[in-house]
């Protein structure tokens, strides 16, 4: 969010850029960014795609149709929670309202699916 803020001011200034993305950056990135070797990054762009690939495994992935059919509600959690947790991925998937309701009825425990039909009511 730093970053954004400061950079919003430089967006055509690619080395000042440069020189604010370091003020953005947590501890392990700092410490990332301070042990590259010196002249080792040429440009805001190369410096983009560095930063990148070090640090993509924590980008959060955009959830996919699979996984939403692999949800099934726990034993312990309740219909409530479940439907919460289910509707916030399947918010990210393109289908329509009978697909989307046959999906979440193979993810509820057998015992809860008389639940469902009662909370569509």
């Amino acid at each position: 969010m730093v970053f954004e803020e400061l950079a919003c001011n430089h967006l055509y200034d690619i080395d000042m850029l440069a020189r604010l993305f370091s003020s953005s950056l947590g501890k392990e990135a700092s410490e990332w960014f301070y042990s590259l070797e010196d002249q080792s990054i040429t440009s805001y762009s190369q410096l983009k795609r560095e930063f990148i690939i070090q640090y993509q495994h924590n980008v959060k992935k955009k959830p996919t149709i699979m996984d939403l059919a692999k949800m099934r509600q726990q034993e312990n959690q309740s219909f409530k929670d479940f439907v919460i947790a289910w509707k916030k991925v399947a918010g990210f998937i393109k289908l329509n309202e009978k697909e989307l309701k046959q999906m979440l009825i193979k993810s509820l425990r057998d015992e809860m699916i008389l639940e469902f039909f009662n909370y569509l009511e």
